[in-house]
């Protein structure tokens, strides 16, 4: 699934957590209690702790963790879909039904982080509730207003995802999907104002450029509207996590964690009505005595074990360590198609998929941090910086 399940989850890294709050303590002339906490626990990260040996090990079993739970609970959602369409094919319904369970992210939290603090339970969720919302405190209104407009965005990122699942398969789908984090970059340009950066427009162009391909081949005889519901899909998984982080801003573990239950919350008293009118109207089939609730079950269980892992991967580690576990799903899910699926890989899928593999690389390098400097900037004679910027472009 996608939405808050995809790349760059809506949480931040640990480094720009910190620095964000340490404006606003030098502002304010001193360190807000919960924000120390939040720099002393959310934003500690385990390379700082831990031995090179530990590291790799912790690394591999999150990138491990995030490839299974991705790739397998698409295989599984596929699996649904295709049981038994006569009795049920109902899309909208199984999203609704997966997304219920992100009524656990919270608890779950509260739980691990009452094991790793050794904290009272009172005092963890006091914490966080103080801090929803842009800290304007945890109340219905503020349910509502902040928690809403991602059940809209939420929708619109899986429900076409499931949709496409009905007419192609989970590589395809996958694939597509990674075109995600190219869409990010464009509407954080448009919204968020990030600079623009050669490097990452021409990884926009490869992501198009693979889709453009993988949907031209005749030979795997992919469906044209499958492609645009994955397609989609992506951008309005896109549309999800830009507008978490201009509406809601940085936000810790805690913080996303209560906004993923919030939003099961509304999506259990919500968002059944669609559910509920699709079936009545028969524009969706669905038997409950019919209903594949093993496979379903299946989906929903690893779905919300992949939120898991990328909230707590990107508060632990590093939101790269994240992108490389879904980068690695994309084969993963090719190989079991091939294996279990009869797909044949044509020359014009593995393109396209390179293509689109090759974009998410591109979008992840920390080019910063590699002295590469793609950005598009004026040069000018008489400005130093300037200048030695162009030099290197």
């Amino acid at each position: 699934m996608t939405g808050g399940s995809t790349y760059n989850s809506t949480s931040v890294s640990p480094t720009d957590l910190e620095h964000n709050e340490s404006r606003k303590a030098s502002s304010n002339g001193q360190l807000d209690d919960v924000v120390f906490r939040r720099k002393t626990l959310d934003s500690e990260n385990i390379a700082q702790k831990k031995s090179t040996p530990v590291v790799i090990f912790i690394n591999a079993t999150i990138i491990g963790l995030v490839a299974v739970t991705w790739c397998l609970s698409t295989q599984f959602s596929k699996t649904a879909l295709n049981f038994d369409k006569k009795n049920f094919n109902a899309p909208y319904f199984m999203m609704w039904f997966n997304t219920n369970l992100m009524l656990l992210c919270f608890p779950v939290y509260v739980f691990v982080d009452k094991l790793r603090s050794r904290r009272e339970f009172g005092e963890i969720v006091g914490e966080t509730f103080r801090t929803f919302g842009k800290k304007k405190g945890f109340s219905v209104r503020n349910l509502f207003v902040y928690v809403t407009p991602f059940v809209v965005f939420w929708v619109g990122a899986n429900y076409p995802y499931v949709r496409a699942l009905l007419l192609i398969t989970p590589s395809v789908a996958t694939s597509i999907s990674a075109c995600n984090a190219a869409f990010v970059y464009i509407l954080a340009i448009i919204l968020l104002g990030d600079k623009i950066n050669i490097f990452k427009i021409f990884s926009v162009v490869l992501a198009i450029g693979g889709v453009v391909v993988i949907s031209l081949d005749n030979e795997m005889r992919i469906e044209w509207l499958g492609i645009l519901f994955a397609f989609i899909s992506a951008f309005m998984a896109a549309v999800y996590k830009v507008s978490f982080k201009r509406i809601i801003g940085n936000a810790s573990l805690g913080d996303v964690s209560l906004f993923m239950t919030c939003l099961g919350f509304l999506n259990l008293t919500i968002n059944w009505v669609p559910a509920l009118i699709l079936a009545l109207t028969g524009v969706e089939t669905l038997h409950f005595a019919y209903a594949p609730w093993g496979p379903m079950i299946g989906a929903a269980l690893l779905s919300m074990a992949f939120n898991f892992t990328i909230n707590f991967g990107i508060a632990l580690l590093n939101p790269l360590v994240v992108s490389v576990g879904m980068l690695c799903g994309i084969p993963l899910n090719t190989v079991i198609d091939i294996l279990f699926r009869g797909l044949e890989a044509t020359p014009l899928f593995i393109i396209g998929t390179c293509l689109i593999i090759l974009s998410f690389l591109l979008i992840i390098i920390p080019y910063d941090k590699l002295n590469l400097n793609g950005n598009i900037t004026s040069c000018s004679k008489n400005d130093k910086t300037s200048a030695t910027v162009c030099e290197k472009l």
